[in-house]
């Protein structure tokens, strides 16, 4: 094979793994938010301040128990959820689209009203963790940052990245799963598809809510602390993947489980891509192009349910 062939074979080669990688660190960033729009059809602001709260509660359970990174979930999964049920129990419930049309209000209130919350939320969350931790970036350190498996000569794929995309396909099975084949996931979609006949046939709309609401804060407890693992992260870092879970979601469809995978491994392949021919700095326009032409052309998005 001519010389230059092998190595454009290597650099696409590369550029389809690495991305597909980052794809599936970007899909479990994103599960969360495509619950909060398919069943919810609530814009949640503070999505990305919830990941950074995650990390951070990461952090602190490794300065007092020198543990695996990965066993932290054990206890960070289940504060995520109950944070997720009481804030949607407590909160978000009766600014809901659905409280709105309970209460015969206009559209408007149940459209700005999430808008208005989330985003106070958002800013509460980066202000008390900033009072906490303070301004300086931290990492949750492991073993597995600059480990590599060799797939070839000149090819190779990240075993943290790996590792990601493994639980990201898992996650999304189970919640695919749980959605599907449980009691309380048939609730969920139901209520999610009509919350007037689902009320009517016994179903406690508010309850399911908050189940739902504490699923996507579970996830993000999972997405949090693989963004600590991979990169290290500051209280005011969550617009940024805040606005990587909304081109997800854009790509792949809201509310779509299978989207979420489908537009990470979409957006993150195109970004490596764009970095490896363009330079860095054209990874991130790559990406905001890719999500403008989908808009353009399928504003819906790929698996739009």
């Amino acid at each position: 094979m001519n010389e230059d062939l092998y190595w454009m074979f290597i650099d696409i080669a590369n550029g389809l793994l690495s991305g597909s990688m980052l794809g599936g660190y970007y899909a479990v960033i994103a599960i969360g938010l495509a619950l909060n729009f398919g069943v919810m059809r609530l814009v949640n602001l503070a999505h990305g301040d919830w990941l950074i709260l995650a990390g951070y509660l990461a952090v602190a359970l490794l300065s007092v128990a020198p543990i695996s990174p990965f066993l932290t979930l054990i206890l960070v999964i289940p504060v995520m959820y109950a944070i997720g049920y009481l804030i949607q129990r407590v909160l978000l419930n009766r600014v809901s689209v659905q409280a709105a049309e309970r209460k015969g209000l206009s559209p408007s209130f149940g459209l700005m009203s999430p808008l208005l919350v989330t985003f106070g939320m958002s800013i509460v969350i980066a202000q008390g963790l900033l009072a906490v931790f303070d301004s300086n970036a931290v990492v949750i350190r492991n073993d597995l940052s600059y480990a590599a498996i060799r797939l070839g000569e000149d090819l190779s794929v990240s075993t943290l990245r790996l590792i990601f995309f493994v639980i990201a396909v898992v996650m999304l099975i189970v919640v695919q799963f749980f959605l599907r084949a449980t009691h309380m996931g048939r609730a969920i979609r139901a209520a999610s598809d009509d919350p007037e006949i689902a009320a009517l046939m016994g179903m406690n709309a508010d309850k399911v809510y908050a189940v739902a609401s504490g699923i996507s804060l579970a996830t993000a407890g999972v997405a949090g602390v693989m963004i600590g693992m991979s990169r290290s992260f500051q209280p005011f870092d969550g617009p940024t993947f805040l606005l990587i879970a909304f081109g997800v979601v854009i790509l792949g469809g809201l509310g779509s489980m299978a989207g979420a995978l489908v537009g990470g491994l979409i957006l993150g392949i195109v970004q490596v891509l764009a970095g490896t021919y363009f330079g860095p700095s054209a990874q991130l326009v790559g990406g905001y192009i890719l999500i403008l032409l989908v808009l353009a052309v399928r504003p819906q998005g790929l698996f739009a349910r």
